[in-house]
């Protein structure tokens, strides 16, 4: 598993980190994070649960203004990316794809106008019982940017 032990990592000009929140549902509106069911660290195994995922960047003042592709991708324990089944009996890889358009740079930017929210949902997640990590990483740069633990458990 990769642990970012709160380092800032220094690739190409960007320093950008993001703390990852699972919850049941998430969305930003006007610049405010509104979680539902937050503090999500497991889930039912083999049961489809919606899942979604909320991330607040911490921005340098050189990110502002920017457009950042993001990937956000869940591995197995083993770092094997986690696969679904569809109906048909095809596998997938669980991923959300997005670029984050951080807030323009302005005169007299404050350090909390530095952080940005983002949110993605997965409608269905159906993973086998073990430990699974989330991570979110800088597209242009290769860099996991985020990462978050949880486990899908099996009920007796």
């Amino acid at each position: 598993f990769i642990s970012l032990n709160g380092e800032t990592h220094i690739s190409g000009g960007w320093t950008m980190k993001a703390t990852l929140l699972l919850c049941e549902n998430a969305e930003v509106l006007n610049g405010r994070l509104y979680v539902m069911g937050g503090g999500v660290t497991w889930i039912h195994a083999n049961f489809a649960t919606p899942v979604a995922i909320a991330a607040m960047f911490d921005l340098e003042p050189s990110e502002l203004g920017q457009s950042i592709p993001v990937s956000t991708r869940l591995y197995a324990f083993d770092g094997t990316p986690a696969m679904g089944f569809d109906d048909a009996g095809n596998s997938f890889e669980y991923y959300i794809t997005d670029t984050v358009a951080t807030p323009p740079a302005e005169t007299g930017t404050h350090d909390h106008e530095l952080d940005f929210m983002w949110t993605g949902k997965w409608f269905g997640l159906k993973l086998a019982p073990g430990r699974y990590q989330v991570r979110m990483t800088n597209d242009v740069t290769g860099e996991v940017i985020g990462v978050q633990s949880f486990l899908a458990w099996q009920a007796n």
